[in-house]
């Protein structure tokens, strides 16, 4: 009974439910990070009643794991696919200026995160590679570093010509998270008119997850008896586990169309369009396992100190890590939004830019989580017992919001350095600890 217990502990909440699609199946073998908690709700049944091993016992408690984990899921899946990237933005272009009719340089390079309304030239290209580091620390408000997870399900028991005996279980852990992504981006934009380019990005991810679990409680209600019984592994039981996984993320395909700004005067003004393609692997939170698209409009004006903003809306299709909001099987769309990044850049040298930037990110009718506590009826006894505290799924609609500062070094004619760091301000979603980011970029 211990060992299948044990067994149970090394799994994280933050491992999604995959049960949610109905084609795939978990099994205690199943190497991919999306299929840790439903597996692990299996071994619960078996290990926390020892009674009684059937299959629709564990299937009551995957069940019930499910209500608890498909928030847990959807914010992962939604927001590690929504990561800011390095934009594609040209470093050097033209105004013009009274008594020099061919223009004159200017020299602001531009924001790191966000976009700008100046395209490259025609057939000109603007190639990027960049990396990012995130450390995951809470979600929806909730410390990943103290994770409560609770679970609740029923079964009846058959002993030789015994009444049948119908017994309630209620079970909680405490998970220690350590989740990480690494980041790897390759960007390339080509000119395809002179008012309009076209670019592709390929992000590269390296997820890893790291749990110790502890502080398992486990009360069985028997209705027979009419009495609780503690089932709780001894205090102090501890293990830990970790998973990793890599591979190619959800590539994004973008066009950008130049309206105003084309004469090289100050003002700028591109709207644009953007599609991001399910190639990642989001069994294994590499990708979203759905396409998104995003409107967007872009503002500039150009001087030495040069404000930008832009605008734009979310959708996304279905996923396989998102259930409907009845937690049923399923699929339900992938939440979107309202996004806006608003900032500024400045030119403090010839070869030298400061930018930073506020970003917003808005998912709505998005599944979150909220701290509870298990219900009990009948209620607990006085003594020996404590309520167990879980987190319980809820639907609502939230803002991700990002402060971000960076300098852009252009070292020679075609080449540009830049680094940045991405701070959250806000406890909404999946938050990380300050993001740093390094790249290089090449125009020709």
């Amino acid at each position: 009974m211990k060992a299948k217990t044990l067994i149970l502990l090394a799994s994280s909440i933050c491992a999604p439910a995959i049960y949610a699609h109905g084609q795939i199946s978990c099994t205690p073998a199943s190497r991919n990070l999306a299929c840790e908690l439903p597996t692990s709700a299996a071994v619960l049944a078996a290990s926390a009643v020892a009674q009684n091993n059937s299959a629709a016992a564990q299937q009551a408690a995957i069940t019930a794991a499910l209500q608890v984990s498909n928030a847990v899921n959807s914010s992962i899946g939604t927001q590690l696919t929504q990561l800011p990237i390095p934009s594609g933005s040209v470093g050097v272009v033209s105004i013009q200026k009274a008594g020099y009719p061919l223009g004159v340089p200017y020299e602001n390079l531009g924001p790191i995160l966000t976009d700008r309304p100046d395209t490259v030239g025609k057939h000109r290209i603007f190639a990027g590679f960049s990396y990012q580091h995130f450390n995951f620390t809470e979600i929806d408000g909730i410390k990943l570093n103290n994770l409560q997870v609770g679970f609740q399900n029923s079964q009846t028991v058959q002993v030789g010509n015994q009444p049948p005996d119908l017994q309630e279980v209620s079970s909680s852990e405490s998970n220690n998270v350590s989740f990480q992504l690494n980041q790897y981006v390759g960007l390339i934009t080509w000119g395809l008119t002179r008012t309009t380019d076209v670019s592709i990005a390929v992000p590269f991810n390296d997820v890893s997850l790291a749990v110790q679990t502890s502080n398992f409680r486990a009360y069985l209600f028997d209705t027979n008896s009419n009495q609780y019984q503690n089932v709780s592994l001894p205090a102090g039981t501890t293990i830990a586990s970790s998973g990793s996984a890599s591979g190619v993320g959800d590539i994004i395909a973008n066009v950008k169309q130049l309206l105003i700004g084309g004469d090289g005067r100050r003002p700028a003004v591109a709207a644009g369009f953007d599609v991001r393609f399910p190639t990642g692997d989001a069994l294994n939170y590499l990708g979203s396992g759905a396409y998104g698209y995003n409107l967007y409009g872009l503002f500039e004006y150009r001087r030495k100190v040069s404000p930008h903003f832009k605008m734009g809306y979310q959708w996304n299709s279905k996923s396989v890590l998102v259930t409907d909001s009845q937690n049923t099987k399923k699929e339900a769309s992938l939440p979107g939004g309202l996004q806006y990044d608003a900032g500024a850049d400045y030119s403090v040298l010839r070869q030298v830019t400061l930018a930073v930037d506020f970003l917003g990110s808005q998912f709505v009718n998005s599944p979150s989580l909220v701290n509870s506590e298990l219900p009990f009826a009948p209620p607990l006894p006085p003594t020996g017992f404590e309520p167990l505290p879980t987190v319980a799924s809820t639907t609502t609609t939230y803002t991700t919001a990002n402060f971000s500062a960076g300098v852009k070094f252009r070292p020679s004619r075609h080449w540009i350095l830049y680094g940045n760091v991405l701070i959250p301000v806000n406890n909404a979603g999946l938050k990380s600890d300050p993001v740093p980011l390094g790249g290089i970029a090449f125009t020709r």
